[in-house]
């Protein structure tokens, strides 16, 4: 299964089993992790792969609401886009997942930096010395947590036809406003992007060979990981592209200001 069909067999998993994931897939995992991609390269987003999921169990006590045997837990700079950055290298890594049957789930992170420097390793302070008023915006923070494992026993590791036709997703004419033809197959793959408390943030408005996304704001208390959504949505774009060969760029151009929406990108046709 490559990384595009695992966007549409892929489910979220909350219910895993203590089985540990074995160390030649776990070495995989976190060469996966090592070598992740991004679209803001001033930013230093890394992917932690943390072995012993009840350090994570631990950390995070009650507000830990999926316990699984282990946790990827992603750190970053505090950058431009650094949220909608950590969804877009991120999504691409639960979908490799997905394709070497390991279960995931997308988590709000719980942790604070001083939490986890006891197992993962981090940059010190003293390493932006240069940049002293900017310190804290440098530092690596821990900013989102995706637990994985195999599912439990009675968990289904795809989505099965059943419930494929009850997914609760928005349609395409819902999230898009005059759709040239070929971008269609796109976003239905962008459709099934998941996305906090399914707010299924984007909009996308085309105008010629540019198409405008743009997110809708959310309420305070998911603002952070409604960014997320956002690039995972972006990379469920990008690799539905490549499936396609749709040739696109991506950047920050002039757009209109809508209400209630914030801008994010701008994809443009090569």
């Amino acid at each position: 299964m490559d990384i595009y069909d695992a966007i549409f067999y892929r489910k979220t998993t909350k219910k895993y089993s203590n089985i540990n994931v074995k160390e030649g897939l776990i070495e995989e995992i976190k060469y996966i992790c090592n070598n992740i991609d991004y679209l803001n390269k001033n930013l230093n987003i890394k992917a932690h792969v943390v072995e012993r999921g009840h350090l994570i169990n631990f950390l995070m006590g009650r507000k830990c609401s999926i316990k699984a045997p282990h946790y990827i837990v992603i750190t970053s700079n505090k950058g431009d886009d650094y949220l909608q950055n950590i969804g877009y290298a991120m999504e691409s890594v639960v979908l490799k997942l997905t394709s070497l049957g390991i279960a995931t789930c997308w988590l709000e992170c719980r942790l604070k930096r001083e939490d986890i420097l006891e197992f993962i390793e981090l940059e010190e302070a003293n390493d932006y010395e240069e940049d002293e008023e900017n310190v804290d915006q440098n530092l690596e923070e821990p900013v989102s947590i995706i637990a994985f494992g195999y599912p439990e026993r009675n968990e289904r590791l795809f989505k099965s036809i059943e419930e494929d036709s009850k997914i609760d997703r928005k349609r395409i004419k819902h999230i898009a406003r005059k759709l040239d033809k070929k971008w269609i197959k796109v976003l239905n793959a962008v459709r099934l992007s998941p996305s906090i408390k399914n707010c299924q943030p984007w909009m996308f408005y085309n105008k010629q060979d540019e198409l405008y996304i743009y997110e809708e704001r959310q309420k305070k208390v998911i603002e952070n990981m409604s960014k997320i959504s956002m690039g995972i949505a972006l990379r469920h774009f990008d690799i539905a592209c490549d499936k396609y060969g749709i040739d696109v760029s991506y950047e920050k151009t002039k757009a209109k200001k809508k209400m209630g929406k914030d801008y994010f990108m701008t994809v443009t046709l090569k």
